[in-house]
């Protein structure tokens, strides 16, 4: 008897203890972070520096908030079913990269707050914003459009290859940022009188294909653009470069020259 009343007594513990933990679960605020690319809690740059600026305000996961974390691995058609996702599980906050992400996010809530980074694009023009100093209703954020970037970053490449004519962009064209994007740059580059070449590749197999394409065409140099899809093939992208000897840069954060690229 009294082996079992120890028993019981150990049982009731433990019963008191997992029920106090959850009733302390469920009062932790919710953060729903959807990542286009890598994983948690060691991310793309962009992401892991929300994490690091929570982390130094005393908000740490499973202590003091609870993150409820997907990542689309650079498949930008991910990007609704994630959200909706994290959306399903109560989260108070959306957090979400890449515009893709931002848009899928702003079409499924009007209700939960949502902190978009990595917009890529005129956040105005597709709808994200009242003004770059404004989100709209839910929707607030960091973005890295430059409306002349890509006039400035056609005179880097130029420095970069003296002589240049014709010029590759790799590009997702499941990403319709990157189809956006690569209206610029054709523009651009038709001002300057250069030939521009359009390298499609929604993923690592298609890279092949891609740089025989460019080295048919005589590309002399490819930029790859901005985005979680090129950010998570970049290692692949640095080493057929390297193997196909064509010079790739890419607009990307991520140790991109460290594992072969050029710049």
């Amino acid at each position: 008897m009294k082996k079992y009343s120890r028993i019981a007594v150990v049982a009731h513990a433990l019963l008191w203890v997992a029920t106090t933990a959850s009733a302390q679960e469920a009062k932790l605020p919710r953060i729903g972070f959807v990542a286009g690319a890598g994983g948690y809690p060691k991310m793309a740059v962009t992401n892991q520096a929300f994490f690091d600026g929570l982390a130094a305000s005393d908000f740490v996961d499973g202590r003091t908030v609870r993150v409820v974390f997907r990542t689309a691995e650079g498949d930008m058609s991910q990007m609704p079913r994630l959200v909706n996702e994290v959306l399903a599980a109560g989260v108070d906050y959306v957090v979400v990269s890449t515009s893709p992400g931002c848009a899928a996010a702003k079409n499924a809530t009007t209700t939960v707050p949502i902190l978009c980074i990595s917009v890529q694009e005129d956040p105005v023009a597709v709808g994200l914003a009242t003004t770059l100093a404004q989100g709209k209703g839910n929707l607030v954020g960091v973005h890295s459009y430059l409306p002349d970037g890509v006039t400035q970053q056609l005179a880097m490449l130029k420095t970069l290859k003296p002589g240049l004519h014709t010029l590759g962009v790799l590009f997702n064209p499941r990403n319709d940022t990157h189809v956006r994007v690569l209206s610029e740059w054709q523009s651009a580059v038709a001002k300057e009188g250069l030939a521009i070449v359009p390298l499609a590749a929604s993923a690592s197999t298609d890279l092949d294909e891609a740089l025989s394409r460019a080295k048919a065409s005589k590309v002399q140099l490819a930029i790859g653009l901005l985005g979680a899809d090129t950010y998570a093939m970049r290692k692949e992208i640095a080493e057929i470069a390297t193997s196909r000897d064509l010079p790739i840069v890419m607009d990307t954060p991520g140790g991109y020259t460290q594992l072969g690229g050029v710049a």
